[in-house]
């Protein structure tokens, strides 16, 4: 048991460090946008944030495959098991439409930004279904803490 609690607590540091990058893509104003425009930063900016997103997916799945292979001594520590492996799935899930929304920022930030058919922007489009999978990443996180907290 104490295993698949190192592992949680392992996780929750990958996600911690997600949230660190995602906090400064969405939390970022515009003035320092512009900025960073100004000074060619941006494109760098998003090369540094798809790299550090990609090492994150790496590192969450090596924790993927052992906390499938963590060996349950409790009957009841089931449901624990199954949170844990479904929340690192949501949250490779979150971290990889964060690293693909940062690559095509850093490709061609104006055309990912820019009006397509329906009057929303691919960009809009992406981060909308980010925003849903973050909200499930929550909804997974809450039932895992209680969980944690119970054991």
């Amino acid at each position: 048991m104490s295993n698949l609690i190192n592992l949680g607590c392992d996780v929750s540091d990958i996600h911690r460090r997600y949230a660190e990058i995602h906090g400064a893509l969405f939390g970022i104003t515009s003035y320092r946008m512009v900025l960073y425009a100004l000074k060619g930063e941006s494109r760098s900016m998003y090369s540094d944030y798809e790299r550090r997103l990609k090492g994150l997916q790496e590192e969450l799945g090596a924790h993927i495959s052992s906390i499938r292979k963590t060996d349950l001594p409790l009957k009841n520590s089931a449901d624990l098991h199954n949170s844990l492996i479904e929340y690192t799935h949501i949250l490779s899930q979150v971290i990889s439409a964060l690293e693909s929304m940062c690559s095509q920022l850093k490709d061609d930030e104006d055309e990912y930004r820019s009006s397509i058919n329906n009057g929303q922007s691919r960009f809009l489009q992406d981060k909308v279904n980010y925003d849903y999978s973050i909200r499930e990443l929550e909804r997974i996180g809450t039932r895992l803490n209680k969980l944690f907290s119970t054991y």
